[in-house]
C-alpha cells in the first residue's frame, strides 16, 4: 500500500480539533473583550465624571492596543448617517460663503492636492504632506503652532486667547533639572494641580504630560519627575497608526526639546482643583469641548466622545450601539443639555473661531475648557491640525467643506509671510 493511502493517526485529528478550538476561542475572547470596552466606554460617557471616557481610552490604548485599534475602527465603520447628511446640506451654503470671505495664510493655501471627494483622513494626510513639502523646500516650520506646545502657548498669549496660565518655559534641560531639584519650578504656583508638559511631544502616545497634584506630591515624586524629564527630553514622537507617519515623524524630529509648567483651569466659585481630580494626563471632572472649525466657523462641537453639539442648536447622542456603531444618533441626555441651554456654547464658539481667524487656518480642532459657574469664562486647552477623533459619519461632510473651497481656491489670500505661530493680534483682521 502506498504512502498516500495511509490512514491519518486519530491523535492528529484530535490535535487539529484542539488547535481549531483554541483559535475560535481566542477570536471569541478577543471580540468579547473589545465589546466589553465599547460598552464600558459608553457607560463612562453617560454616567461617569466628565472626562472619564478619555481616561478609559488612554488606559485601553496602553494596556490593550489591539483592542483599542478595533474600537477605533468600530467608531468609523462606513454606515451612513442621515442626520449628518441633513445637517451638511443645511449648512453647506453658509460654509461656502464663509470660505469666500476667509483670509487664508499662504502656508495653509499650499494644500491644493486635497479634493472634495476625499475622506477626512485623506484630506488630513494631504495637509501633513504639504507641511512636509514646505519644510523640505524652504525650511518653513509653521506647523509648530500645533506640534510645539511652547510656540502654541506663545501664540495664544500674543493673540489674547484665554488659556490656563503658563508659569515658566525651559529650553535648557540643565536649567529645568536644577529648578526641579531646588523646588524653583513650582515655588510661584498659586493653584494646584500643575502640569509639566514636553512641548515637543503633543501626540497622546508620547505621554508628554506629567501631572502633580500638590506641593507635597511634588516633593514625594521628585525623583520620578526628574526621570520623566530625562526620558522625554531625548524621546521623539512617533505618529503610530497614521497614514502620514513618515512625513509627520520627520517634521516632529526637527523640533527643539522644551518644557513648560502650567497651572490648572480655574472654575468660578470653586476652590482651585476642587472640581476635578487628575488621572494620568486627564483632569477628570473638568468639562472639555472639542470644536471643529472650518473656514473660521464652528461646524460641530463634541464632548466626552459621544455627545455632538451642532451650530444650529441641535444635539446628537452616540452613546448607544445604534449611535456609536450604526451612526443613528439618539436624543441627547439632560446630562449635557445645560451646556447649550445655559449659554456655555456661546463662549466656546466665539473663542474657537477667534483661534482659527488668528491663525488664518481653514480647518482646526480647538479643545476648549468650560468654566462651570461662568458661561463666559471658557479657555483653550490646545489645538489639533490632524485630528484622529471619531465623528460618526460627520467626518466626510467636514472634508467636503474643508477641501472643496481649498481646491477651488475660492478664498481670499492673507498677505503675510510671517510664520503662523508668530502671528499676533495686530496681524489679524476680521
Amino acid at each position: 500500500m502506498g504512502a498516500s493511502s495511509k490512514k491519518r493517526d486519530p491523535a492528529d485529528k484530535i490535535t487539529l480539533k484542539k488547535a481549531v478550538g483554541v483559535a475560535v476561542l481566542a477570536v471569541v475572547l478577543y471580540q468579547v473583550i473589545t465589546m466589553f470596552y465599547v460598552f464600558f466606554l459608553f457607560s463612562q460617557a453617560t454616567a461617569g465624571p466628565f472626562g472619564s471616557t478619555l481616561v478609559v481610552t488612554d488606559e485601553m490604548a496602553a494596556k490593550f492596543p489591539a483592542h483599542f485599534t478595533v474600537l477605533q475602527k468600530l467608531a468609523v465603520l462606513p454606515f451612513p448617517n442621515p442626520a449628518a447628511k441633513r445637517y451638511y446640506e443645511s449648512q453647506r451654503e453658509f460654509f461656502l460663503e464663509a470660505a469666500r470671505n476667509f483670509e487664508l495664510h499662504p502656508y495653509w493655501a499650499n494644500q491644493n492636492e486635497a479634493t472634495e471627494d476625499m475622506t477626512f483622513r485623506e484630506v488630513t494626510t494631504e495637509r501633513i504632506r504639504a507641511m512636509h513639502r514646505q519644510f523640505k523646500d524652504s525650511g518653513r516650520m509653521d506647523y509648530r503652532i500645533e506640534k510645539d506646545r511652547c510656540a502654541q502657548f506663545d501664540f495664544f498669549r500674543r493673540n489674547r486667547i484665554p488659556h490656563p496660565k503658563i508659569k515658566k518655559t525651559w529650553y535648557s534641560r540643565d536649567e529645568l533639572l536644577d529648578d526641579v531639584e531646588s523646588g524653583a519650578a513650582v515655588e510661584l504656583m498659586e493653584n494646584w494641580p500643575v502640569f509639566f508638559k514636553a512641548c515637543h511631544l503633543t501626540q497622546r502616545s508620547s505621554l508628554g504630560t506629567f501631572a502633580v497634584s500638590s506641593l507635597e506630591t511634588f516633593h514625594e515624586n521628585k525623583r520620578e519627575l526628574i526621570q520623566w524629564i530625562n526620558d522625554k527630553w531625548v524621546y521623539r514622537a512617533r505618529d503610530i497608526d497614521r497614514p502620514w507617519q513618515k512625513e509627520g515623524d520627520e517634521l516632529t524630529d526637527e523640533l527643539t526639546p522644551s518644557f513648560v509648567v502650567q497651572e490648572p483651569m480655574i472654575e468660578s466659585g470653586t476652590k482651585p482643583g476642587a472640581a476635578f481630580k487628575v488621572d494620568g494626563r486627564v483632569s477628570v471632572g473638568l468639562v472639555e469641548i472639542k470644536v471643529e472649525v472650518i473656514w473660521g466657523r464652528v461646524y460641530t462641537m463634541q464632548m466626552d466622545a459621544i455627545t455632538v453639539f451642532l451650530r444650529n442648536g441641535d444635539m446628537e447622542d452616540y452613546s448607544t450601539f445604534m449611535g456609536g456603531i450604526l451612526h443613528r444618533p439618539g436624543k441627547a441626555s439632560k446630562r449635557y443639555t445645560w451646556i447649550r441651554d445655559e449659554g456655555y456654547l456661546d463662549c466656546v464658539i466665539e473663542t474657537a473661531e477667534r483661534v482659527a481667524k488668528a491663525a488664518h487656518i481653514e480647518y482646526v480642532r480647538v479643545d476648549v475648557f468650560l468654566d462651570r459657574g461662568d458661561p463666559e469664562g471658557c479657555a483653550v486647552n490646545e489645538i489639533s491640525l490632524s485630528s484622529g477623533y471619531a465623528y460618526y459619519g460627520h467626518e466626510d461632510y467636514m472634508a467636503k467643506l474643508w477641501a472643496g473651497p481649498l481646491h477651488a481656491k475660492s478664498y481670499k489670500l492673507f498677505n503675510s509671510t510671517t510664520p503662523v505661530y508668530e502671528l499676533s493680534e495686530m496681524d489679524s483682521t476680521d
